[in-house]
């Protein structure tokens, strides 16, 4: 049950933020950061419902914005709706702990950062395409890899698994 707790949520986001800002600048190169909040969230949202999915998208994002300090609302407006979309959709989409959540994983890499392009343009942040768009090869490997494998590391599973050793002794 650990797994569907908000203050568990805060404190992954946390190791999650301290990891992307501490070890990985010393593995990659300045502007090649991979963001490990998106993977985080993608895997969280695939165990929840909808509304749960949507708050730890915005958890997530407000952290990182706030961790950032800039833009407060950015990432926090494209993760919530990102958890909301995953969590929408993994009673539709078949059960795999490797292939899926790197899938999803990638789609939303793919997803995410045109949007806030877009929204950074709507902002008067005229940032050119190429160079929002060079790192997304590395971020994309980087996303699809490490989503499974915190999944794994972390033991998440539905919540319907969760639930169903206790739903004998509920009677």
């Amino acid at each position: 049950m650990w797994q569907f707790r908000v203050v568990t949520w805060v404190v992954l986001y946390l190791l999650g933020l301290l990891v992307q800002t501490a070890l990985l600048p010393q593995i990659f190169p300045i502007g090649y950061v991979p963001d490990l909040v998106l993977p985080l969230t993608v895997i969280i949202a695939l165990y929840e419902t909808p509304r749960r999915g949507l708050l730890a998208g915005l958890i997530g994002g407000l952290m990182q914005d706030v961790w950032a300090g800039r833009l407060w609302g950015l990432n926090a407006l494209t993760f919530a709706l990102l958890g909301f979309a995953i969590a929408h959709l993994e009673s539709r989409i078949v059960r795999d702990n490797v292939f899926v959540p790197g899938l999803l994983a990638g789609l939303a890499q793919l997803l995410v950062l045109p949007f806030q392009w877009v929204i950074l343009r709507m902002v008067g942040l005229a940032l050119p395409w190429s160079q929002f768009m060079k790192p997304l090869p590395v971020w994309l490997l980087f996303t699809m890899l490490v989503t499974p494998a915190i999944g794994g590391i972390l033991g998440f599973r539905p919540r319907h698994e969760v639930d169903r050793p206790y739903s004998r002794y509920v009677r």
